[in-house]
């Protein structure tokens, strides 16, 4: 396990500028936040693979820009749309495979759509995109957002039903606050299928921080996370404002990365209470 930045937090730089920036602070591992059409042309999926490769730093996800527009492509009765949304996607698959990332994080649905999409049909409209990343070595990891149709721990433990032993999850610490859920409950409704973890920290009044200047036990939260069969990376995602400069970011990467090491072997206990989680 290690932790790496999200280029998003870099924005409005662009995805190549922000991964030169984290291969030069000496980052692990990235994810890359495609921000436009112009970036999943060849020419500069080259430029992003030349920089991956020739550094060595490790691309475990790919965050895709139309995260917006996915109840609009895969929620909808217009199975054209749906159509065109695989074509569209499997852009982002075919960008994932080339830079070695196996995960493509997914927003989905938002909560309150005008439209008559069950959870069943919602479930096998999500099981063909992610046989499509399939073809590709990618997993299609649904996020928590809270906005959107998972942002709510119940809503999590109904998709999770459905899907069975195909539930793949990233884990948004700062949307689990901005839903206004338990992260211990999170946690339980995610526990075993987390395949992707957003790390951010929180005080009172200020729900995104740099991981070390907030409250959150980032030990505690290591352990339980690797206790529940977690073995993947954490990655920092602040939006611009919630940091002062580019020094702040990677300094928080380090307290990260050292907290990883202090916090195995895992607590025996897995269970967490409520209380003190955010």
């Amino acid at each position: 396990m290690r932790c790496g930045i999200s280029t998003s937090c870099f924005y409005p730089e662009t995805p190549l500028e922000a991964l030169h920036k984290l291969i030069g602070a000496g980052a692990p591992v990235a994810e890359v936040f495609i921000n436009t059409f112009a970036e999943l042309e060849e020419g500069y999926v080259n430029k992003l693979v030349a920089a991956q490769r020739a550094s060595g730093i490790q691309v475990v996800s790919v965050h895709p820009f139309s995260a917006v527009m996915e109840g609009f492509l895969f929620a909808s009765d217009y199975k054209t749309r749906f159509d065109d949304g695989v074509k569209l996607y499997r852009q982002f698959f075919h960008l994932c495979a080339r830079l070695g990332a196996t995960m493509l994080v997914f927003h989905g649905d938002h909560a309150h759509a005008l439209n008559s999409f069950t959870m069943e049909r919602y479930v096998h409209r999500f099981r063909k995109l992610a046989a499509v990343g399939r073809e590709y070595g990618v997993t299609l990891c649904h996020e928590n957002v809270y906005y959107c149709r998972l942002g709510e721990p119940d809503a999590v433990r109904r998709f999770r039903a459905l899907m069975g032993e195909d539930a793949a999850f990233v884990l948004d610490l700062k949307q689990v606050r901005r839903a206004g859920a338990h992260l211990a409950d999170m946690l339980d409704a995610m526990a075993g299928a987390v395949r992707h973890v957003h790390i951010s920290d929180f005080a009172p009044g200020r729900d995104c921080l740099p991981p070390g200047e907030g409250q959150l036990d980032f030990i505690r939260l290591v352990r339980h996370l690797e206790a529940t069969g977690y073995t993947g990376d954490y990655i920092v995602e602040l939006y611009r404002d919630n940091f002062a400069d580019d020094t702040e970011l990677y300094e928080s990467m380090q307290y990260v990365e050292t907290l990883i090491g202090r916090a195995a072997p895992a607590a025996p206990e897995v269970r967490l209470a409520a209380e003190g989680w955010q």
